[in-house]
């Protein structure tokens, strides 16, 4: 039997006991994979290492057929400032009892993919951002800047790395060249399967994820203060800056906050379209998502989000920054609720086949193995 050891920000609302933990984790795609690895534990023995705040001393936990250790975590900024050394230490005490034969790491942003370096055992690790390439993008806070650099001490010594798309496959091959690259691209939560859409009957467009330059959130803004667009609703979701609170907004847009992920797809069931204005994205979850559901798209060619959305056809790719494609795009899609369903179907059932957690598990056990 092959035991990985999987090092990983998963939502520990997830795992039973925990349920009361805050919710709303960015890494949604992490629990249907592990679902769907439940059905290799013949074959594999699979053990995540999770460093979180929800635990004061280490934690072991059973869940579909895997092990999960819970490591206690103190200030993540602290964290962040430290490389991490302090959790990587955890984990390398912990490997050791393991002794894996393969470290997996998920993401660049925490000490994971350091710790997967720090080991001696053959290590992979899966990109998650791309922070040194957000960072060139757009102005980003200070301890995102530390973390790039942290990315990039733990890029010059991988030899093995998964990446979600050509985009993130372009970037990732300037930023570590010496290493071997696979693309994994991440499915989406099964729950999306089960949506249909029913646009409202008035246009509405919403966004999803961060509110940051970086996303695009001053196009946006822009592009729905204009006249043209004032007709049609825009619905924010995602955590609200104090400062974005004190700004005048026209009363055609809504900051709703950061949101469940059942209310987040409630939405884009009754959208028209999703925008998403970024400058950098690996792979957009909000975007792939809106896809599997069958809602166009309006987005830039800064990310691998392009895989998803053919321009003119199931939605509409400006260049970043650019307002008024971005209000024509918008113009387009909402010409009428006919259009809007027409296009979001366009390419959909393709969108559904790619990015089935199981899909995702196919590829990733072929990349274990090699």
């Amino acid at each position: 039997m092959i035991r990985i050891a999987i090092l990983a920000d998963f939502p520990v609302h997830r795992l039973r006991g925990y349920e009361e933990c805050a919710p709303g984790h960015h890494a949604t795609w992490l629990p249907p994979l592990a679902k769907e690895l439940e059905a290799h534990a013949s074959k594999f023995d699979f053990h995540w290492i999770i460093c979180t705040k929800e635990v004061a001393k280490p934690t072991k936990i059973h869940a579909w057929g895997q092990t999960f250790h819970l490591l206690p975590r103190k200030k993540l900024s602290l964290e962040i400032l430290t490389a991490f050394l302090r959790e990587r230490r955890q984990i390398s005490n912990l490997l050791s009892s393991l002794k894996p034969d393969l470290v997996h790491a998920w993401g660049t942003e925490q000490g994971y993919a350091l710790a997967a370096n720090d080991s001696p055992f053959p290590s992979l690790i899966s990109m998650q951002g791309l922070l040194q390439t957000c960072c060139f993008a757009a102005p980003m806070p200070i301890l995102t800047r530390v973390q790039a650099l942290n990315e990039q001490r733990a890029l010059r010594h991988a030899s093995h790395l998964t990446v979600e798309s050509p985009w993130g496959r372009d970037q990732l091959s300037t930023l570590a060249p010496h290493a071997n690259i696979d693309l994994l691209e991440y499915g989406v939560a099964p729950a999306c399967y089960d949506i249909t859409r029913s646009p409202a009957k008035n246009p509405l467009a919403i966004f999803v994820g961060s509110l940051t330059r970086l996303k695009g959130i001053d196009s946006l803004f822009a592009a729905f203060a204009d006249e043209r667009l004032r007709h049609i609703d825009l619905v924010v979701l995602g955590a609200v800056h104090p400062k974005l609170c004190r700004r005048p907004l026209t009363p055609n847009i809504r900051l709703l906050g950061h949101r469940p992920s059942t209310e987040v797809r409630d939405w884009m069931s009754k959208a028209w379209c999703l925008v998403h204005p970024t400058r950098a994205d690996t792979s957009p979850n909000c975007v792939k998502e809106a896809r599997v559901i069958g809602l166009p798209v309006i987005t830039t060619p800064n990310g691998g989000q392009t895989q998803y959305v053919e321009h003119g056809k199931s939605g509409f790719i400006h260049a970043s920054g650019d307002v008024e494609g971005l209000i024509q795009g918008v113009l387009s899609v909402t010409a009428s609720r006919e259009t809007s369903l027409q296009m979001g179907t366009t390419g959909q059932a393709e969108c559904r086949v790619a990015l089935t957690p199981s899909a995702t598990v196919s590829h990733l056990l072929k990349i274990y193995q090699k």
